[in-house]
């Protein structure tokens, strides 16, 4: 029989330690800031891609009844890189007329949900619980049926960042299938380089979005899969000097799944988890962490007594704190970050959820999992915090763990408290 490689007190001095470690890392978005990057908590920048490679943006998150309908109807305008939707009220393809459209609704996308993009607004000015904005849920085909409008879309060409001129399309949504496939057609405003354009949601699985330049008339498979936060470009209500304008800023948005808590009045490593209230909007941190000094003033201001906790689906947390922020120059954010480990929680909270039982325990090459009739995730963290074994099952089941080194894991999985297992 293999000896456990540190006895228990070592094991949660090396947590202690692990608890401790801090990093710096930054975010580029490049001059002008024309790049979305995609972070994670975790590994650091999984993506960073050209903003301005797309126009519309068609949610593929499938709907779960009876609360989370919206995300799966989602349509986005990318309003931060030129883009502008103009609503008409008109419904005939061949005759659709754009005279006095800057006097018509200009719907922008939600800034604190996903679940809400420009084509889907109206949706709050209906009583009608089968109205998504766009269309209509049809209780016969199962399909939303697109309310037949035809929607003007503006799209502004820049030279060094400065809007030159503009191209119009225009476009009416057909219907989303059965929660499966979007159908779309897209013209220029005469008819010509007429496009009807499906997209396949499964084509997407793990994203939130698939992506459409209207200019190229492709689709764009350019969202990660592993992110918890976008450094990006996007366009919201800033009040500043007095004033409340509609307006492009750069921030950070999260991810649907990613709860994140700001905590003010404290200087980095005085703030503390427990008190933390945390939010799913997805501008939680936003752009609350800097300051513009003013006209003619060369750098943002860092708020110098901010703390964001960032919660990911596997309850880790993780300290942030902003550092600087370079500009357009070369859109550098720098922060610091540090995940925080709560030992009371991981064994003591929740004490009327049962814990996952485990036998033999140690094990070495298999053991024994008792969880309830839902399928469920197990997964098998190591004493660091790294995820080493994942499978999925229900009931009472057998896992090989087989792989797994010598030492202390921590078995988790929905429903139940975390268990310790020993692998001899």
């Amino acid at each position: 029989m293999k000896k456990i490689l540190l006895p228990l007190t070592l094991i949660f001095m090396h947590l202690m330690a692990m608890a401790q470690t801090a990093a710096n890392d930054s975010a580029v978005l490049g001059n002008a800031y024309r790049n979305d990057v995609y972070y994670s908590m975790q590994s650091g920048t999984v993506a960073s891609v050209a903003g301005n490679n797309w126009h519309i943006a068609f949610a593929v998150r499938n709907a779960k009844p009876p609360m989370d309908v919206m995300r799966s109807t989602t349509i986005l305008v990318n309003e931060s890189r030129n883009t502008e939707l103009y609503k008409s009220t008109q419904t005939n393809w061949a005759s659709f007329d754009t005279t006095g459209y800057k006097t018509w609704n200009r719907p922008h996308n939600s800034d604190t949900s996903w679940d809400v993009g420009a084509f889907n607004a109206d949706y709050i000015l209906s009583s009608n619980p089968f109205f998504y904005g766009w269309g209509t849920y049809s209780q016969q085909t199962h399909h939303i049926e697109g309310n037949g409008l035809i929607y003007l879309v503006r799209l502004t060409k820049t030279v060094n960042n400065i809007p030159m001129d503009s191209a119009f399309k225009k476009i009416r949504i057909n219907r989303l299938l059965f929660d499966t496939q979007w159908v779309f057609t897209i013209a220029n405003l005469d008819g010509s380089d007429s496009n009807t354009v499906t997209i396949n949601k499964k084509d997407f699985a793990g994203k939130l979005f698939a992506y459409y330049n209207m200019i190229s008339n492709t689709v764009i498979d350019r969202e990660p899969t592993n992110w918890d936060l976008l450094f990006t470009r996007y366009a919201t209500y800033i009040t500043q000097f007095g004033q409340t304008i509609f307006s492009n800023t750069t921030g950070i948005l999260q991810h649907p799944n990613t709860e994140t808590a700001e905590v003010w009045g404290v200087f980095e490593d005085s703030a503390q988890v427990k008190n933390a209230n945390y939010s799913r909007k997805i501008n939680t941190i936003g752009t609350d962490w800097k300051i513009n000094p003013g006209p003619g003033q060369p750098l943002f201001v860092m708020e110098d007594s901010l703390t964001y906790f960032v919660k990911l689906t596997n309850n880790r947390q993780y300290r942030l704190n902003f550092r600087s922020f370079s500009g357009s120059s070369t859109g550098t954010i720098t922060f610091y970050k540090k995940q925080e480990v709560d030992f009371v929680g991981l064994f003591e909270r929740n004490v009327n959820i049962p814990s996952i039982k485990l036998f033999p325990n140690p094990a070495s090459q298999s053991v024994q999992v008792s969880l309830g009739s839902t399928l469920s995730t197990v997964q098998f963290f190591d004493i660091t915090g790294q995820l080493k074994l994942e499978t999925l099952g229900s009931g009472n089941m057998t896992i090989d763990i087989s792989s797994l080194k010598p030492g202390i894991y921590f078995v988790q999985t929905e429903g139940f408290k975390t268990s310790r297992l020993v692998v001899e």
